[in-house]
């Protein structure tokens, strides 16, 4: 390679940062070069220098945290599971709750399935559906049975 363009000069800055001592040893030469000639590159420069900065910056105030394993993390001594959990349901046991809401499942269950072939006249059902639909609507119902 004997010459270097300004397109791969920015891929340099952008990849290796602002310091051309820390862009690779066979490039750099090419690139120095080129900045003498055209000035107007220490702009990408000093906008990958300013990035390098802020990277660096942001990188020294995060702190690491290690989290322990969850068979390392015990409740405080101090805590009590138990009075927690009767403190929030005070009811009694949770199966209690359950139970009547099975309970109250099957029965409606039940019922339901009972009751689907109740007799009823066509007639009147569909009479009955009309009706509905015409009060839904906004029809006035009264002026037809009259």
């Amino acid at each position: 390679m004997t010459s270097m363009s300004e397109a791969r000069f920015r891929e340099l800055a952008d990849a290796f940062g602002g310091d051309p001592s820390k862009w690779p040893e066979h490039e750099r030469p090419l690139a120095l070069q080129l900045l003498e000639i055209h000035p107007a590159l220490q702009t990408v420069l000093d906008e990958a220098e300013t990035l390098d900065f802020e990277l660096d910056a942001m990188m020294a105030t995060q702190e690491i945290t290690i989290v322990p394993s969850p068979d390392k993390v015990r409740a405080p001594a101090g805590l009590n599971l138990k009075g927690l959990l009767n403190t929030l349901w005070p009811f009694g046991g949770l199966w209690q709750p359950a139970a009547g809401l099975v309970a109250a499942s099957a029965a409606g269950f039940i019922v339901g399935i009972t009751f689907t072939d109740l007799p009823a006249e066509t007639d009147t059902t569909l009479n009955d559906q009309v009706t509905m639909i015409e009060r839904a609507l906004g029809a006035d119902v009264e002026e037809n049975f009259l």
